[in-house]
């Protein structure tokens, strides 16, 4: 009778140091496991937070600026007369199936699936010209270097509108016209007729070389949200015009200079 009770006094006791090893081994386990979700946990947020951050700042990509001042001019309105007596290069035909030619003949870019080309604007020395296509698709062309540059299609920020034209200001920089797309009560984009749907014009100078663009900060003068570009000379001079949308009330805002 005695052997049974030892056996079983010495199996329990066995079962019960089996149960309390186990019960011990897992519970650095359970701590380990609950260490690790956390510092997911908080790894996972960082990451979130970071890309959040990269995400509220890339659809404005910050641009250097450069400053507009009025100024007194007087244009030369013969000087594009005498500019066009014996041009360099020519556009001929039509946006289906038009072609900028040199002196020469030489065909330099025509009308295709890159481009529907609608005009072409000579830079100051004649040595580069500004090939204007529809989608506001727009080349620079160096014919003496052999060079093709495609123009930015739209400035940097969210609900910003296709550039509209650009213009020389220099041989090496242009100056680019664009704006933020006006919005109707419910946030879809207005169509409207005559470019009235744009709630604040922007305008952006573009150096051909650095191929940069950088935002224009109009002077204090200028307190209409939308403006048209209505002249632009060779030096950097632009003349500025505001028209009241539906209205018909027009406004000459002057002369101002873009600052080197």
């Amino acid at each position: 009778m005695k052997r049974p009770l030892i056996l079983a006094l010495i199996l329990a006791a066995l079962l019960a140091f089996i149960l309390f090893t186990l019960q011990k081994g897992e519970t650095p386990l359970i701590e380990t496991q609950t260490s690790t979700q956390r510092g997911s946990r908080k790894s996972a947020h960082l990451l979130l937070t970071e890309k959040a951050s990269s995400a509220s700042q890339s659809p404005a990509k910050l641009l250097s600026l450069v400053e507009m001042m009025e100024a007194k001019y007087v244009p030369d309105h013969a000087v594009p007369t005498r500019s066009r007596e014996n041009p360099q290069f020519q556009f001929i035909g039509n946006d289906a199936v038009g072609r900028v030619v040199d002196q020469n003949g030489k065909v330099l870019i025509e009308s295709g699936k890159e481009i529907a080309i609608l005009g072409i604007a000579i830079g100051p020395a004649s040595k580069r010209l500004l090939v204007a296509g529809g989608d506001a698709i727009n080349f620079i062309l160096t014919p003496s270097e052999n060079q093709k540059l495609k123009l930015p299609v739209y400035p940097p920020g969210a609900n910003m509108l296709g550039f509209g034209s650009w213009h020389w200001i220099s041989e090496t920089k242009l100056l680019g016209v664009s704006g933020v797309q006006a919005l109707n009560a419910k946030g879809t984009p207005v169509n409207c007729c005559e470019g009235h749907n744009v709630a604040q014009t922007k305008l952006y100078v573009y150096d051909v070389i650095a191929q940069q663009l950088a935002e224009v900060a109009l002077p204090s003068k200028v307190t209409q949200s939308v403006v048209n570009v209505t002249e632009v000379s060779p030096d950097g001079h632009v003349h500025l015009f505001h028209e009241e949308p539906h209205v018909g009330t027009e406004q000459d805002l002057g002369w101002f200079k873009i600052q080197d």
